[in-house]
């Protein structure tokens, strides 16, 4: 665990404090969404957050995916159509680059990813660069904007998803407005908002003659699945999430 508090110098007039918001929110350093604990200006009248990695972030930086080190920029020195090649999102904000002539772009969080995610029923995910077959929620290898991208997959090789394509479809929602985001807030106003989010239309079954009942374990195993992957990106352990996996976890 980090400081609880800091002085920063994307924000250096006032204190950062860290708390854990019960709404989502962009933070001002890679501009991207977060749902998890942040860093907050301590004046009220102040709408400033940073993610806990991009507060952190460090000079430089190394993934074992990569063979070369990253050095940490406030914007990408190449301007426009720049991708992290992580999770298939613009990079708009504070980024890790590497020196290549076709650099490769990181946000600080993606770099953060964990390497593997365990629910309480054993399922583990595992962190991979490339995909061994095609992603259950877009039935493709590449992400939308034909990036790579890192993916989740489970140990028994049923449960695949880009990490660009779950980021998406919350990112999708909220700025859709799907997440309230006002003084009336409660924890089932934000876990509905959430639950909207994961795909609701028919996934790639395993087989069509399965059983009603094994068809509907291996839903709930996606979906399960999924909610660890946004734990992975968004923050863990949060209310919001914690409540909606138990929900989901509940026939």
């Amino acid at each position: 665990m980090g400081l609880t508090k800091i002085k920063h110098s994307s924000h250096s007039e006032h204190f950062l404090v860290l708390k854990y918001p019960r709404e989502p929110y962009e933070c001002n350093g890679c501009k991207g969404l977060g749902l998890g604990p942040c860093y907050e200006c301590e004046h009220e009248d102040c709408s400033f957050y940073l993610h806990e990695e991009c507060a952190n972030a460090t000079p430089s930086a190394f993934h074992s995916f990569l063979k070369c080190s990253l050095r940490f920029h406030s914007r990408a020195p190449q301007e426009g159509g720049r991708f992290c090649d992580a999770c298939g999102q613009d990079v708009l904000g504070f980024v890790y680059q590497c020196k290549h002539k076709k650099p490769h772009d990181y946000h600080p969080s993606c770099l953060k990813l964990q390497r593997s995610l365990t629910a309480d029923d054993g399922t583990r995910l595992h962190l991979r660069e490339k995909l061994p077959s095609k992603c259950l929620n877009c039935g493709s290898r590449k992400t939308w904007n034909g990036i790579k991208g890192w993916s989740y997959v489970s140990s028994c090789g049923q449960y695949c998803y880009h990490v660009a394509c779950v980021k998406d479809m919350i990112l999708k929602k909220w700025k859709k407005g799907y997440f309230l985001q006002d003084g009336n807030v409660n924890e089932t106003d934000n876990y509905l908002a959430l639950q909207s989010a994961i795909p609701s239309r028919e996934l790639e079954l395993p087989s069509k003659k399965s059983s009603s009942k094994a068809t509907k374990t291996w839903i709930r195993k996606a979906k399960k699945a999924i909610m660890l992957i946004i734990s992975a990106l968004f923050g863990d352990p949060t209310t919001l999430i914690s409540v909606l996996v138990q929900q989901l976890l509940s026939d």
